[in-house]
């Protein structure tokens, strides 16, 4: 229990901020008894204020604060200050200050910093806790033991405040939630129906939630009903598609060996074309080398014997050339060197003659500058000496009148310092004396002033001291009351009763204690048979020990599951055999349940490779797909590429006629025209002209279409390499285009079906895994449950005969007691003792508190007793006061008669102090003066001295130059030279012989260097014309090779079209059509891309290509049996994507709108169910909480 000691006021309302007040609070009781406005509430409020921080009602604006107008002083500082025992019982003081400033027109009240603190003691020093504001508002309650709202509303409240329980029904209810702390409970009941109305709709959305999806698990039902069917029907037409497949496959190889074929022809005829041309090019390159080459009639081992001499010639030219030009460069980087040494001892010859020159005039000019300063100072010197000598003589005359100057320099200034100090001094003493006059004056006014303001403050303390004689009435009637109230206090003290009743509690006093010595003897008697009472208590506590244990075991939960066909166990020992049974039973289960997901996760896991493998497999191929479908599109589109590759072997086809046509353009039309003019007539149909002129024309016209037919050739033949290598590009594409048809039409959406099927499987197979696994943590942990039973099954076993034993043998010792004497024990004993050792402490209480009830009574008369003498002290200061204010006046009159003397004091030093005004400053006149002339006097020997110094340093300066400019000049020591000048005019002098040398040298070098590259001409000449002759002959070489290849190819032609020929002889040849109208204008070929063309180019592809014509025939038919097949096949596989399409989007729909649906439908109704049962119990919470904060 906390106790308040004491408490300090200062400057707080109507307390005295100068002085300290300090109330001391005596136990049990302390009455607080005052008239109006003396501060009774005040104390109060510093409790209030000193305990919780809080400052009373209506003390805005510093009102609670000692007014500082009425102590005139611009701040008041006001300080409470409480010592109190904590609720540990140990001494604590907190101390809280203000400070309240008067300013013009306002007034401002700021909190300074407070301390709490532990008060030392003998044996502990002083502790300071906390000196916060915010700080001290939390602990002292806590140090208090009360709360804050405990303090603020029933121990402190203000009377202005104390009619709080009369408040509205809010306010009334949030005073007593603070008092006594309900407000956490009333929260959380209110939490509780939030979340419960909360949960309520969150229960309707549910419920709704549940009912919309067993609607739709429904559905779903319906939707896989039908997927299933679509799969079936995929499945049979896939299988239809597969034979039109295999037969479009057999199509496909037989037009690829077409291709292959008619590729190997079309190769052949190119192999012969390329073999000309190479041939052509040959034959032309040696003609060109033929005739710009001198052919010489060697061997080619003697031309190779002479290339290689020739050789070895150049490399021995180019060798001595190298050391040739070696010799040259490192002659002209001499001579550079030469040269750039030449330069630098130029620059320097330079150099020196500009320092002599530089000397030269130094020297003139320190002449002159002697000459200047002998006219200035006054200096002889002599006229037959040297310059040298003549500025030494100058400079010593300066040095001399330099040292007199200053001598003078500092006479003159010290006979100014002592003339100065000498008026100073008579200044000084003027200046003190007026000074001293003054500062008496000031004095004066100063003692003058205080005595005015002492007047003031004598005046204000009469007025505030005034008697008041109606309160000095008003004390007498107070005093005559208190009295009265004295008389009552000793008439009302009960002291007779007083001892009688203590007599009473001293008598029941004495019974207990006779009871307890009663009971001591006892247990001495006891304490003979110690031994076997000790046993008796040990064996009686262990008994305790036991059956607690007994009864804590026995509420296990799941004990009583177990029962011997319905009914009790007799004995824990038949419970143990039969959960022993059970356990067994379980681990064979567990056993089982073990094997049966060992064969559950095996199938999961070969489900998860294949469904992993499957998913591998599709993502490769259709990584693969994807980038033959690029290559592809890069040419042509997929569909399309049939046709393109078709058009494109076509035209390969006919640029191949077309290029065989200009070929034998030129040897035909050569044989036409000498026909004509041989015959003069037609070379086919042997008729002839009916005149010249259409002969002439028909020559002409040959003439032109020979002339042109090398240009169309070559035309062609590069349109050949163009479509040869398109043609290429798209027979490399063909096995990309099958796969990615074979991919699109029924790869990709077996491996699709394959993935989703493997998909389904492995989820089946994962949840019966988990059902498995499920099993197996029941099994275990029911297992667990068992074994924890079984201990617990045996523990009551042991216990049952723990407890068994130990009752035989307390009650063989209360035997063995009951025949000896007491049975009780020596802990009974002593509970007894303390029972009457209670009763005694709570006799002696309640005699303390009739001494404190008859010490209160005693207080109350002397607490009158010190209120008479209280009011008797304030009318004795009343009669204080009044003679005080008596003296007051006296002193006052005093002070005036004072400040009349000080003020003719203070006039008559100020008279004194005006004449010594003018001496003062004549005295100041005349130090200024001496000061100013004693400034020129000195400044002018300053100058004289300046110069003299000027003069010396200017000779010193040129002395210092010249001397320095003769050291650059001047050579080392043992040097065969006079100065550096003559030495480096000596090293130029010998530059010019070695760069005179070097150059003859040079000479002779670039002449020989030139012979050298002549004759190196002339053998690189030889070596040219001997390696034409050796190009020349291995052109000829190339060309017999050339040729050879040639036959060859065209005897693998001919062996290729007599094949051809046999396999396709009794085809028809549709295509041989002649056209012989009689007309010569009929074999005059058709421009087709600038080629040949018409009756020309079909009798080019009779005699050339009638091989690759029935190629194509047959390829034509073969396309239009694949074009049937693929008809088929593209409608089945339209059936097929409308059932794919059908079935996607019913898969689509089971994975999206119908996605785990059936989980989701138990996870639902789990959690609705869920929620309606917490509802439920946080019902049960908030009526409970409820009942027990009405209670």
């Amino acid at each position: 229990m906390s106790v308040i000691r004491k408490l300090l006021i200062q400057g707080i309302r109507s307390f005295d901020p100068q002085n300290q007040d300090i109330i001391e609070f005596y136990t049990p009781l302390t009455i607080i008894v005052g008239q109006n406005g003396c501060g009774k509430t005040t104390i109060i409020e510093c409790l209030k204020y000193i305990t919780t921080g809080e400052l009373p009602p209506n003390s805005k604006g510093g009102a609670f604060i000692h007014d500082p107008k009425l102590v005139g002083e611009n701040e008041v500082k006001a300080q409470v200050k409480l010592r109190f025992y904590n609720i540990s019982q140990r001494s604590m003081t907190c101390v809280r200050s203000m400070l309240l400033t008067q300013k013009k027109a306002t007034v401002t009240q700021k909190t300074l910093e407070g301390a709490l603190s532990f008060d030392g003691t003998a044996t502990q020093d002083k502790v300071s806790i906390s000196s916060r504001c915010a700080d001290l508002d939390a602990m002292l309650p806590e140090q208090l033991g009360v709360s804050k709202a405990v303090l603020e509303n029933v121990i402190f409240c203000h009377q202005e405040e104390s009619n709080w329980p009369l408040s509205e029904p809010a306010t009334l209810k949030k005073r007593f939630d603070e008092i006594f702390a309900a407000t956490r409970y009333t929260k959380a009941l209110d939490s509780i129906k939030t979340i419960r109305k909360n949960q309520a709709v969150e229960i309707r959305v549910s419920r709704g939630e549940l009912k919309h999806l067993e609607e739709k698990k429904t559905k779903s039902e319906r939707v896989r009903t039908e997927y299933e069917k679509s799969t079936v029907s995929i499945h049979k037409y896939r299988e239809r598609i597969e034979d039109i497949q295999q037969q479009e496959a057999l199509v496909a190889s037989q037009i690829e060996a077409l291709a292959g074929q008619l590729q190997e022809f079309m190769s052949l005829q190119t192999t012969l074309e390329g073999l000309q041309m190479n041939l052509d090019q040959k034959i032309a390159s040696y003609q060109e080398l033929e005739a710009n080459t001198n052919v010489l009639d060697v061997s080619s081992e003697e031309l190779e014997r002479v290339r290689a001499d020739i050789t070895k010639q150049i490399e021995s030219q180019e060798s001595d050339i190298q050391n040739k030009r070696d010799e040259r460069d490192s002659l002209q980087k001499k001579i550079e060197q030469l040269q750039s040494k030449t330069n630098e001892t130029l620059s320097e010859i330079g150099r020196l003659r500009a320092a002599q020159d530089s000397l030269d005039t130094k020297i003139a000019g320190r002449a002159g500058t002697v000459s200047e300063l002998c006219v200035t100072f006054s200096i002889s010197v002599e006229s037959g000496t040297d310059q040298e000598q003549q500025a030494n003589e100058c400079t010593r005359a300066l040095e001399s009148l330099l040292t007199t100057a200053k001598d003078e320099r500092k006479s003159m200034r010290q006979q100014a310092e002592d003339k100065e100090r000498t008026l100073q001094s008579d200044v000084d003493a003027k200046q003190a004396e007026i000074y001293s006059f003054n500062n008496a004056a000031e004095v004066s006014d100063k003692q003058t002033a205080a005595n005015v303001q002492h007047i003031h403050n004598l005046k204000r303390k009469r007025e505030s001291i005034q008697v008041d004689d109606a309160k000095r009435t008003l004390l007498e009637d107070e005093l005559a009351k208190e009295v009265k109230q004295l008389e009552f206090a000793r008439k009302k003290d009960t002291g007779d009763v007083y001892q009688e009743s203590a007599k009473k509690k001293r008598m029941e006093l004495a019974g207990v204690i006779d009871e307890i010595e009663q009971l001591n003897a006892e247990i001495k008697h006891n304490n003979r048979q110690a031994d076997t009472r000790a046993k008796l208590a040990l064996k009686k506590k262990d008994l305790e020990d036991k059956n607690r244990q007994w009864d804590s075991l026995v509420s296990t939960a799941g004990l009583s599951d177990y029962s011997n066909n319905g009914a009790e166990f007799a004995s824990e020992r038949e419970r143990t055999a039969a959960i022993s049974d059970a356990i067994a039973k379980k681990k064979q289960a567990i056993n089982d349940n073990s094997s049966k997901a060992k064969g559950a996760h095996d199938a999961l896991a070969n489900s998860k490779l294949r469904l992993k493998l499957a998913q591998q497999s599709f993502g490769e191929q259709a990584k693969d797909i994807a980038e033959k479908d690029e290559r592809i599109r890069k040419v042509c589109d997929v569909a399309q590429f049939d046709a393109t590759l078709a058009d494109t072997q076509s035209e390969m086809h006919e640029l191949m006629e077309e290029a065989g046509q200009w070929k034998s353009v030129s040897s035909m039309y050569t044989a036409y025209i000498k026909k004509i003019e041989n015959d003069h007539a037609c070379p086919v149909c042997q008729r002839g002209w009916s005149n010249k002129d259409d002969e002439g024309k028909i020559v002409n016209k040959l003439k032109i279409d020979y002339t042109s037919a090398p240009t169309e050739l070559i035309k062609v033949e590069g349109e050949i390499r163009d479509c040869q290598r398109r043609l290429d590009t798209l027979t490399n594409l063909k096995s990309a285009v099958r796969d990615v048809n074979e991919w699109n039409k029924s790869g990709k959406t077996d491996l699709e079906a394959q993935v989703r099927e493997l998909t389904s499987k492995e989820g089946q197979v994962s949840a019966d895994a988990d059902d498995v696994d499920c099993e197996s943590v029941v099994l275990s942990t029911e297992l667990e449950d068992m074994v924890e039973h079984l201990a617990k099954s045996k523990e009551l076993m042991e216990l049952e005969e723990s407890r068994q034993e130990l009752q035989r043998q307390v009650e063989g010792y209360e035997r063995e007691l009951q025949a000896t004497g007491s049975t009780k024990t020596i802990d009974e004993l002593q509970a007894q003792v303390a029972n009457c050792q209670a009763q005694e402490s709570t006799i002696r209480r309640e005699l303390d508190q009739l001494s404190k009830d008859h010490i209160l009574q005693q207080k109350e008369i002397g607490f009158r007793q010190d209120s008479i003498r209280k009011i008797q002290g304030q009318m004795d200061q009343f009669t204080r006061q009044a003679n005080e204010s008596e003296g007051i006046l006296q002193r006052i009159a005093e002070l005036e008669l004072a400040n009349t003397a000080n003020e003719t004091e203070a006039k008559e030093a100020r008279v004194q102090a005006e004449k010594l005004g003018p001496r003062l400053v004549q005295a100041q006149k005349r130090l200024s003066e001496t000061r100013s002339d004693a400034r020129t006097n000195e400044s002018r020997v300053d100058q004289h001295v300046r110069d003299l110094m000027q003069g010396r340093d200017r000779l010193q300066l040129m002395a210092d130059e010249i001397e320095q400019t003769r050291a650059r000049l001047r050579c080392e020591p043992g040097s065969e030279y006079v100065d550096r000048l003559e030495m480096a005019t000596a090293e130029r002098d010998k530059l010019h012989e070695q760069t005179s040398l070097s150059s003859q040298q040079l000479v002779a070098a670039v002449t020989v260097l030139q012979e050298s590259d002549r004759i190196g001409a002339k053998l690189a000449a030889q070596q040219r014309e001997t390696v034409d002759n050796i190009r020349l002959r291995a052109n000829h070489t190339e060309q017999e090779r050339i040729r050879g290849e040639l036959k060859a190819a065209q005897e693998s032609q001919a062996r290729l079209e007599s094949q051809l020929s046999q396999i396709y002889e009794d085809e028809n040849d549709d295509g041989e059509v002649e056209e012989t109208d009689g007309n010569l204008i009929g074999v005059i070929p058709r421009k087709r891309r600038h080629g040949p063309g018409g009756s020309l180019a079909q009798g080019a592809a009779k005699r050339r290509g009638g091989g690759g014509a029935r190629l194509q025939q047959r390829r034509e038919i073969l396309n239009a049996k694949l074009s049937e097949l693929t008809g088929s096949r593209a409608g089945l596989q339209g059936e097929v994507k409308q059932l794919e399409d059908q079935a996607r989007r019913l898969t689509h729909e089971l994975a999206t709108d119908y996605k785990d649906v059936d989980m989701l439908y138990v996870r639902q109704l789990v959690q609705c169910k869920t929620e309606e049962l917490a509802n439920t119990d946080l019902e049960t919470y908030g009526r409970a909480l409820d009942s027990a904060i009405m209670r």
